[in-house]
């Protein structure tokens, strides 16, 4: 059976446990809760040391894996085995087999969860991944945690919020994804900052910009926006205020080129007299679609020329950075500079 985040939080609380799980995503902190949820209705607390193993997928023993599975709980209903990270691609013919033979005939109490947190499985590019999750599909479920929209974020997060006995509007709650990022982990981090400095009340935009920590896609968001737009003499003064912040070089000039792509992307539709939906139909942006309107919205005020230009100066850069040809912070202030003088130029 497949399931997403929702749906497998339901079935956890209302029906039996399967057999089998799989449980991998993008989004690892909800498939994190997906898992502890699993593990706290199958182990009665005080008997974790009796029912409940765990296991890393590098140099699993597939042998001892199916042992395990194999054995009885004791003095409850099931034990719980976790296996953690199982690159489902990369293991032995021998251990495909043996672990085929554990789906195939699954110990009823026994309950068998893979948990994929630093790697995702990828049925599309693998027959042999492919055929393995169709047999956990079969005997048991398949749950595929994807990032939140930014309308599931905001609900989730008025919620949260309400529950605290405070309130956000839609449109703070909406400032704090721009600036805390849409990870569930991180954002929810935040808001329980804001939550205890506030108590009670209505939590505004000076209360957001004063508490919560700005994570570096938004700091470089701006600094993409007054290299483009208004105020590029500020442009400078946001970089070294990423580099005081400890930011490697190489990650800020990572995060500008997919900023400035995404604008690069928006201005290309809208010549072409494309949208949002077309740009999302060709490029992968999962949860993340809200950078694509946003780039849709300020792709006007930029000329085709000058976003082409900064690409090829971001291209550049990085090549120069990954060969050893200078200091990465000089080699990026150098970049910015260089884009103010295209742009100068016109």
């Amino acid at each position: 059976m497949r399931m997403n985040d929702v749906t497998l939080l339901r079935a956890i609380r209302e029906q039996p446990p399967a057999p089998v799980y799989l449980i991998y995503g993008k989004e690892t902190y909800y498939s994190g809760v997906c898992l502890e949820r699993l593990v706290k209705k199958l182990v009665k607390k005080g008997s974790e040391g009796f029912n409940l193993r765990r296991y890393e997928g590098e140099n699993l023993d597939m042998a001892a894996l199916k042992n395990e599975c194999e054995s009885l709980p004791l003095m409850a209903q099931y034990k719980c085995v976790v296996v953690t990270d199982l690159n489902l691609a990369a293991i032995s013919e021998p251990a495909r087999r043996m672990l085929e033979e554990i789906l195939d005939d699954p110990n009823p109490s026994t309950v068998l969860i893979f948990y994929m947190k630093g790697y995702e499985p990828q049925p599309k590019k693998s027959a042999r991944v492919k055929k393995l999750m169709d047999k956990i599909d079969r005997v048991g479920v398949v749950a595929e945690i994807n990032p939140k929209t930014r309308g599931e974020l905001v609900k989730l997060l008025r919620q949260k919020f309400q529950k605290a006995g405070c309130e956000i509007s839609p449109a703070n709650a909406g400032l704090m994804i721009d600036r805390c990022g849409s990870g569930m982990e991180g954002l929810l981090g935040e808001a329980d900052k804001l939550i205890a400095y506030k108590g009670t009340g209505e939590v505004t935009k000076a209360d957001i910009e004063l508490v919560t920590h700005k994570t570096l896609e938004a700091s470089v968001y701006d600094l993409t926006r007054v290299l483009f737009g208004a105020r590029p003499e500020s442009a400078f003064q946001i970089l070294q205020n990423l580099f005081a912040e400890r930011e490697e070089p190489m990650r800020i000039l990572s995060v500008l080129s997919s900023s400035v792509l995404d604008l690069y992307r928006a201005k290309a539709a809208l010549n072409a007299g494309k949208g949002a939906e077309d740009i999302l139909a060709l490029y992968a942006y999962g949860g993340r679609a809200f950078l694509v309107r946003n780039a849709m919205q300020d792709a006007p005020r930029y000329s085709m020329a000058a976003l082409r230009a900064a690409v090829g100066v971001l291209l550049d850069t990085e090549t120069r950075m990954k060969s050893g040809g200078g200091d990465e912070k000089t080699l990026l202030e150098e970049a910015v500079f260089r884009i103010l003088m295209l742009r100068a130029k016109g």
